[in-house]
Order: structure tokens, then C-alpha cells, then sequence
């Protein structure tokens, strides 16, 4: 019996430090792509609203990171780009 409550213990304490590490890996991965998202929009020169970046869908802004790293010329890349802002 003894054994069983260490056990639950022992879990109660792991799990919240399990669930902040989780989140703070998403969190990396949502830095990541945020700036890679700001980095393609840099590049090209592309003035967007605060309102209207967070009204993006997660296949623009999939889409533009892929469009930045695509080996186009830069005027395509930025085309292309736009065009994925507009829709």
C-alpha cells in the first residue's frame, strides 16, 4: 500500500512538470515559424496589419514559409507571396 502511494505521488508530481514541457516545445515551434514567417515577409518587402496577420489560416502562412525557401526568382517568390496574403 505503501509502494501504490509513492507511486501516485510520484506521478501527481511528474505530471504537471510533463505538461510544461510539452507546451513550451510547442511554444518553440510557434516562435520558430512565427519568425520565419516575419523573416519571409522582410524579404519582400510585404507591409501587413497586425489584424491582418492574425487573421491568416495556418495554410497561408505554411505557404509563404514554403514560398520563401522555394528556388524561384526573388520577384515569383514575392508574387506568390502576396498573392497567398490576398487570398
Amino acid at each position: 500500500m505503501k509502494r501504490i502511494a509513492t507511486l501516485t505521488a510520484a506521478a501527481l508530481i511528474a505530471a504537471p512538470a510533463a505538461f510544461a514541457e510539452q507546451h513550451m516545445v510547442e511554444d518553440e515551434g510557434m516562435t520558430m515559424m512565427q519568425q520565419r514567417l516575419q523573416d519571409a515577409l522582410a524579404d519582400c518587402n510585404v507591409d501587413v496589419e497586425e489584424e491582418d496577420m492574425m487573421n491568416l489560416t495556418l495554410a497561408q502562412v505554411s505557404g509563404i514559409i514554403i514560398q520563401s525557401g522555394s528556388e524561384e526568382s526573388n520577384q515569383d517568390k514575392c508574387q506568390n507571396i502576396e498573392a497567398l496574403i490576398q487570398d
